[in-house]
């Protein structure tokens, strides 16, 4: 007696699976990859209230995080607070004044021990150090971390839709192996029927 095989074979089924799995820890790896990335541009920061010089390399837009949360020389800050902190920031070598504007974009992160949210933003057309003056209106206030940095939204957005996009081509991937391995699966079944009635 002759025994017929169905193809394709139930390994198509496992194979959709596995395609679909290795896409959600694609998706997981690199969000967590690219967000660690994304923070770790956030690299200037500072403890207010208080004077400090800062550098900054590049022309362009940068933005000021509040980290709430966060580790800095060892130390651990958490800071409930900062209504009343005022903040200025000058070119060290012209005197000019950089306006400081509220950030537009609400953006929060949260990674490797670092919690923060944008408070402002503002743009510089000359790379070089300036200096960077916090204090409380009422001279008394909790100490903070902010942070400083450029093209973390941009980054962050490019991230995510990495993200979506690899998940998306990777559950398409994995619904098309299986709809097509149980259509023709039912295909061969039906043929095979046929073929034992005549």
């Amino acid at each position: 007696m002759n025994t017929e095989v169905i193809r394709p074979g139930k390994v198509f089924y496992l194979i959709s699976g596995a395609v679909f799995i290795i896409g959600i820890i694609l998706f997981v790896v690199l969000l967590l990859t690219g967000i660690t990335s994304t923070v770790n541009r956030l690299d200037t920061r500072i403890v207010v209230p208080g004077t400090n010089t800062i550098e900054l390399k590049e022309t362009g837009k940068y933005s000021i995080y509040f980290e709430y949360r966060s580790v800095l020389d060892g130390k651990v800050y958490e800071t409930e607070s900062i209504v009343g902190l005022m903040c200025s920031l000058k070119n060290t070598e012209t005197g000019e004044s950089v306006n400081l504007s509220n950030s537009i974009a609400n953006s929060n992160y949260s990674i490797s021990g670092r919690q923060g949210k944008s408070i402002f933003d503002f743009d510089i057309d000359k790379p070089g150090k300036y200096e960077f003056k916090a204090w409380y209106k009422s001279e008394r206030g909790e100490e903070a971390v902010l942070a400083i940095g450029k093209g973390f939204g941009g980054s962050l957005v490019r991230t995510i839709l990495l993200c979506i996009g690899a998940l998306i081509i990777s559950l398409g991937a994995s619904i098309t192996i299986f709809v097509v391995t149980l259509v023709r699966r039912n295909r061969a079944k039906k043929s095979m029927q046929m073929n034992n009635l005549l």
